[in-house]
């Protein structure tokens, strides 16, 4: 504890770095090869946001499962009387008790799966 404190003041009153800007020569030569380079990636760049928006779309759907928790308690201790609502609801209670964990996971992922991995 004591170190983190003292890397955490050191860090906080280390004094920083001048700024300084790139001379306008610097710039007009450099400007072209950003865009060249820019056109190379642009193709792996939406493919990295085309595989971190299906991880979101897959932890979203998690989080809707959250809510089949509630409804399988209701479904188990209350609507059990009246019908055949029992292994719906424990179906569904086991399915909102796992899907923080699975949420916890594809928010864990989101990062990784832009390189294609986990989608």
């Amino acid at each position: 504890m004591i170190f983190t404190l003292l890397v955490a003041l050191f860090a906080f009153f280390y004094p920083q770095q001048e700024a300084r800007a790139m001379d306008p020569v610097t710039i007009a030569i450099l400007a072209p090869i950003a865009i060249q380079v820019a056109k190379t990636m642009m193709p792996y760049v939406i493919k990295g946001l085309v595989n971190m928006g299906k991880m979101g779309v897959k932890m979203g759907k998690e989080m809707l499962n959250i809510l089949r928790l509630p409804l399988g308690v209701v479904q188990t201790f209350i609507l059990f009387p009246f019908g055949t609502c029992f292994s719906s609801g424990i179906r569904n209670m086991g399915q909102g008790f796992i899907a923080p964990f699975k949420v916890a996971f594809y928010a864990a992922m989101l990062p990784i799966s832009a390189f294609g991995i986990g989608v």
